[in-house]
């Protein structure tokens, strides 16, 4: 549900789903699912999508095992977090049906397989995979995108639990591999991201920002002296006096852009307002953000009704790594630029310099000492 572009991480896989011509979908839905059925009935996505409870977190394979039920033909099974292009999922479609495999899994190289677990392949089969290890056997890394027979579930219904605790689909997948199925790869192409951590929501949107079309709504008023390049994206109900917006850049409904400000490379969703003389750049600021005068956002997620002062500045660049909070641990960002990541209804107040790679919880207050 975490927001991407103009829409979310969930509505964007739904509507690759639909660009490449799926019609039939089950989300299966367990934590909070009713945020996501909220979302689903508010957005006419005209699709058959059904919703599948799964009451256990017991692991992706437990998940098929649930869905075994509903579903009665062969299909394409996503991780919901996941972000990836149409021309993908048409190539993946495309080659699983022209093969005889029982399975076909997407892959990618990755510079870290060890964090991810590693798969090991001869040609177009995959002859291994692996749980994650100091010494991966293979770059090649498992994006989880799948196309199954359905003659799958006959292996995914006997996976049994892993140590863990979990019924894991890549279990499933071996035993295929071990009763002699054929279970092929495809590699990826193009740029995967797995929405683990914080900042890979900045670049989910920077992807994201990367295939829209120029638009400006025809009920948008944009001051003949603002300087708009191309593409952008320009919602109705928009304001933008004397300013500029470098490509890429989206600017949703309501949002209003006082003079002389720069907006480069950012999300800047609904009823958000932002003041005079600012610099949003690789940034997303969620709804309802208010900006005052003279503020800097750089690389950084600004949660919803947030209110940022005057003069205030969010550096993020750094000669070293940035290090990140991550469950109450710092952990290496692996980027020299990183913001911060704000929560909700979070008050910065007037002149305030926030270092970079800072989480600040929602509802926080900060105020210059």
């Amino acid at each position: 549900m975490l927001p991407l572009g103009d829409t979310t991480i969930l509505g964007n896989i739904i509507k690759v789903f639909k660009a490449s011509g799926i019609t039939k979908i089950f989300i299966i839905v367990g934590h909070k699912s009713e945020i996501i059925e909220d979302y689903i009935k508010n957005n006419n996505f005209d699709l058959d999508i059904t919703f599948i409870e799964q009451k256990e977190r017991l692991g992706t394979g437990h998940a098929l095992m649930i869905a075994s039920k509903y579903v009665d033909s062969d299909f394409l099974c996503v991780y919901g977090d996941l972000l990836f292009k149409q021309d993908f999922i048409d190539s993946l479609i495309s080659k699983f049906h022209s093969s005889n495999a029982i399975a076909i899994m997407a892959l990618t190289e990755s510079d870290t397989p060890q964090f991810f677990g590693s798969v090991l392949v001869n040609e177009e089969n995959i002859v291994g995979i692996f749980e994650k290890s100091e010494n991966p056997p293979s770059n090649l890394i498992n994006t989880g995108i799948y196309c199954f027979r359905k003659e799958s579930f006959s292996y995914i219904n006997k996976t049994q639990l892993s140590p863990r605790g979990e019924y894991e689909l890549t279990d499933s997948l071996k035993m295929m591999i071990e009763s002699g199925n054929k279970v092929i790869w495809i590699p990826l192409g193009g740029k995967w991201i797995d929405i683990g951590r914080p900042w890979d929501l900045i670049d989910a949107n920077e992807f994201f920002l990367q295939g829209i079309s120029n638009f400006i709504s025809k009920d948008s008023k944009v001051s003949p002296d603002s300087i708009l390049d191309s593409p952008v994206y320009i919602d109705s109900g928009v304001t933008i006096e004397s300013s500029k917006i470098k490509s890429p850049c989206m600017i949703s409904k309501n949002v209003s852009i006082g003079k002389n400000s720069i907006i480069n490379g950012s999300v800047i969703r609904n009823n958000v307002r932002i003041g005079i003389n600012c610099i949003i750049e690789n940034s997303v600021l969620m709804e309802g953000v208010e900006v005052a005068n003279n503020s800097i956002i750089s690389y950084s997620i600004i949660g919803e009704n947030s209110n940022i002062g005057n003069n205030v500045i969010f550096e993020s660049s750094s000669k070293e790594n940035i290090m990140f909070e991550i469950k109450g641990k710092l952990v290496d960002s692996n980027r020299k630029k990183l913001g911060s990541v704000l929560g909700k209804k979070v008050k910065i107040g007037d002149n305030v310099i926030i270092q970079p790679g800072q989480k600040i919880e929602s509802g926080k207050i900060i105020s210059k000492n």
